[in-house]
């Protein structure tokens, strides 16, 4: 995997980002006392949320996930996810964290390692394996540009035997 990419990380806490009003990219009601949030992408039912903590923690962890979703050049091909591709993986990303908090009772608090955790991969693995192929030299790059993650291939590697088990 040609590796000549700049990486930081996927977690950087940006408070000039714009809050999302949740309500417009989701369908928010009740389920009894549980809280369903669901719209093209998305159907989670959290437990200990109302539609206001609900935007309010899907806008915290919003402002520090930190993806980089430009395209790369390979061979005079660019290769870039589409708008709704980026929209997927963004709200599968935040959902998914605020139901693990939410459904073991945690505090909501966002930090570095969620975002480094080996489920990360697993999101964008999804997407780029469909789009691109499995391991190839373009999901590969493309993905470890999107997390920012430097160890990427070896994180995949990781994520393909723990499924193969």
């Amino acid at each position: 995997m040609n590796n000549n990419l700049e990486y930081e990380c996927a977690f950087s806490h940006d408070s000039s980002k714009d809050n999302i009003n949740t309500q417009s990219i989701f369908e928010i009601s009740f389920e009894g006392e549980k809280l369903r949030v669901k719209n093209e992408n998305i159907n989670c039912l959290y437990s200990n949320l109302d539609p206001q903590n609900f935007d309010s923690v899907y806008n915290e962890i919003f402002k520090c996930l930190n993806l980089d979703f430009s395209a790369i050049e390979i061979g005079n091909k660019s290769y870039q996810l589409s708008n709704n591709e980026q929209q997927y993986l963004v709200q599968k990303i935040i959902t998914s964290w605020i139901y693990y908090y939410s459904i073991n009772g945690l505090k909501i608090k966002v930090t570095r390692s969620d975002f480094e955790h080996p489920c990360m991969i697993d999101y964008v693995l999804y997407i780029i394996d469909e789009k691109y192929g499995t391991d190839t030299d373009e999901s590969l790059i493309l993905g470890a540009k999107i997390l920012r993650h430097k160890n990427y291939l070896s994180a995949v590697k990781s994520r393909r035997r723990y499924y193969d088990r």
